[in-house]
């Protein structure tokens, strides 16, 4: 009898677990995105795209039907309502891509959306925890700002843009009074910017915007800045560098120069600050000729070269509100470059690891070697005490000599050396990398340059003070911040070292443009990509970046169709089929990151929206084929024995 009402007891619950679950499926949906981005805080797709995973405690579950709410109001979605869009129960396990198609969105604006699924039993789940997006400027009339500088000119002749030339500091005074609920920067800066409120740098990005062909496309980035500002008078203050917008005059390999190939000009910036009040009023702060400019610290900055900063020429609280105004005048309103304003959707480069030296040496009278223990791309970042008017000199190498001192070769700009390959007038004999700092002489000093980035493991270190220790130097890995997506760790541990090795040399090379060397070249060969794409998508999320890949390969398009070997181009074009265009293997990043985009995240846009561009593409390369085959290129162009 016991045992018969234990079982009756057991079937009870069962079938009240069972009544308490009905309807209630165990697949639950989690990592909801927009655009391939986790909340995104500014994008420009008036049709953007939603995706979602899933999680249960379940095996073999999949979803069957799902429903999505887009509401600009968090309570509606929490009760599951949508008052933008509702899709209603859709017969679908599609989870990847799903395009808005309700009410027009509006810039300047957050929304809220989330999702439901319902598993292979036809059982629904709990909507999901609200996700948001928000969008920037959707139409090109949103953007009010004005292009500004300080109103310097570029050198009539070549050999002039060598010699020190200030950047410029930009700063505007104005007030708030009353409480506010939000605030937003959109802002791009050419070519390199660093903006600040109130002191306080904005955000954590480095090297902002990424590269791109500017008389094409321009990247403007967004930033939060609701906690940023103070009752009263605030100051916004922004420092501009060169940046691949004002370049050095410099020869690529001795033929060219990019100043021949891309839309280039003075550092210059355009800016808006929106700001919403608890009252329901709003207010825009935007760069015009109302802003102040004055030459700052950095009398030079190349993105190859290095930058070189003398503290003794710095503005006391220049983006601060006490400042001395003998300096400064107005700011004057330039034409700026020519291409579309675009939200910059790629990962942003930022400092991802910071290294200790592991050793420094004495390479000779006042030179020491600084040992990173780690080869990879960045700066360092230097704290010193010394008299004003010090030079202290960093030079940068991927190894060393035999007798301990520098080797910078492998890493001088495009193989110009002295004695072989000349860079044009001015240009330096050797085209290695270094940061130079001119100490001002206030207590220890701590810098680390803003407007360039190397490849390297040791720095040759000259005029320091007395002797360095390790504590004073740092090195700053940076690169685009890209999700880890994979990892891989086996038995073997030489495999292991070797996976590590290739993750290092994987994040030297992606500054907003997957280039082949952070050192020598930093350029965005076509070849180098397709041959790594498939293994950087297993490692991350790459889907914004080579979204932004393919786009700089379709803005160099060349009016007969071809695709250039480099993008954004730098004009090489070595064994191509003429107009401009690159040899086959480096044109087929064009279409082949496309398939991956496809193959690895379902992207079907990206094929759409470079559809023509494709076939003009393919008509151009067959119109130089023989009997259907192309017979040249530049084949392995370091091969040793003669190429096929």
């Amino acid at each position: 009898m016991h045992l018969y009402s234990r079982r009756i007891g057991v079937l009870l619950c069962c079938v009240v677990a069972s009544c308490l679950s009905y309807g209630q499926a165990t697949l639950q949906p989690s990592s909801l995105r927009c655009e391939y981005v986790t909340n995104p805080l500014g994008i420009d797709v008036s049709e953007p795209r939603f995706t979602w995973n899933f999680i249960s405690d379940e095996r073999n579950k999949m979803q069957s039907a799902y429903e999505l709410v887009v509401s600009d109001n968090e309570k509606e979605i929490l009760a599951g309502k949508g008052k933008l869009w509702t899709t209603g129960k859709i017969n679908s396990n599609e989870n990847v891509n799903i395009t808005y198609s309700g009410s027009p969105l509006q810039s300047f604006t957050r929304y809220y959306w989330s999702v439901k699924v319902f598993d292979e039993n036809g059982k629904p789940s709990q909507w999901s925890k609200p996700a948001w997006f928000e969008t920037a400027l959707l139409h090109a009339n949103d953007w009010s700002a004005k292009w500004i500088n300080d109103g310097s000119k570029n050198p009539a002749i070549d050999s002039e843009y060598y010699k020190p030339d200030r950047m410029p500091l930009l700063r505007k005074e104005f007030s708030t009074t009353k409480k506010i609920v939000d605030a937003r920067l959109y802002i791009s800066g050419l070519g390199y910017y660093e903006a600040y409120m109130n002191g306080k740098k904005i955000g954590d990005h480095v090297l902002d915007p990424g590269f791109t062909t500017y008389r094409k496309e321009v990247l403007y980035s967004v930033y939060d800045m609701t906690g940023m500002f103070i009752r009263g008078k605030n100051v916004m203050g922004i420092m501009l560098g060169n940046g691949w917008w004002n370049p050095l005059p410099l020869k690529l390999f001795g033929r060219w120069d990019l100043r021949d190939y891309q839309q280039t000009g003075r550092p210059c910036v355009t800016a808006e600050i929106q700001i919403q009040y608890s009252d329901g009023s709003s207010e825009k702060i935007i760069t015009d000729e109302s802003w102040l400019g004055a030459p700052g610290p950095i009398v030079k900055n190349n993105v190859y070269l290095g930058e070189e900063y003398d503290a003794r020429l710095e503005e006391k609280n220049w983006n601060n509100d006490v400042v001395n105004k003998t300096n400064w005048k107005n700011a004057v309103i330039v034409d700026g470059p020519s291409g579309m304003m675009t939200s910059q959707m790629q990962p942003p480069i930022r400092i991802t690891k910071i290294l200790k030296p592991i050793k420094i040496t004495e390479a000779g009278k006042d030179t020491f070697i600084v040992d990173m223990g780690q080869n990879f791309a960045g700066v360092a970042r230097i704290r010193v005490k010394g008299e004003a008017g010090r030079k202290v000199s960093l030079r940068y190498g991927e190894d060393l000599f035999k007798n301990g001192s520098l080797n910078y070769m492998t890493t001088v700009m495009t193989q110009i050396k002295k004695g072989a390959i000349k860079g044009g007038p001015g240009a330096p004999e050797t085209a290695w990398q270094q940061d130079d700092y001119i100490l001002k002489g206030d207590g220890v000093e701590e810098w680390s340059p803003r407007f360039t980035f190397h490849g390297f493991r040791y720095v040759e270190v000259t005029g320091w003070p007395g002797k360095p220790a390790l504590n004073d130097f740092d090195g700053l890995r940076m690169n685009s911040d890209m999700q880890e997506a994979g990892t891989f760790a086996c038995s073997n541990e030489q495999l292991n070292k070797l996976h590590d090795v290739i993750q290092w040399t994987f994040l030297s090379n992606v500054f907003s443009v997957q280039s082949d060397c952070p050192g020598r070249e930093k350029m965005g060969y076509g070849a180098d990509i397709v041959v790594t794409t498939n293994a950087f998508m297993y490692n991350y999320d790459m889907a914004q970046f080579y979204r932004k890949t393919v786009k700089d390969f379709a803005n160099e398009q060349r009016p007969e169709g071809g695709i250039t070997e480099i993008a954004p181009s730098t004009g090489i074009d070595d064994r191509g089929y003429g107009d401009g265009s690159g040899p086959i293997g480096w044109e087929l990043a064009f279409p082949y990151v496309q398939k991956q985009l496809y193959e690895f995240y379902g992207d079907k846009k990206i094929i759409e929206s470079n559809y023509e561009a494709f076939v003009k593409q393919i008509n151009f390369l067959r119109s130089k084929t023989e009997g259907g085959l192309l017979y040249w290129g530049i084949s392995d162009h370091e091969a040793i024995d003669a190429k096929p």
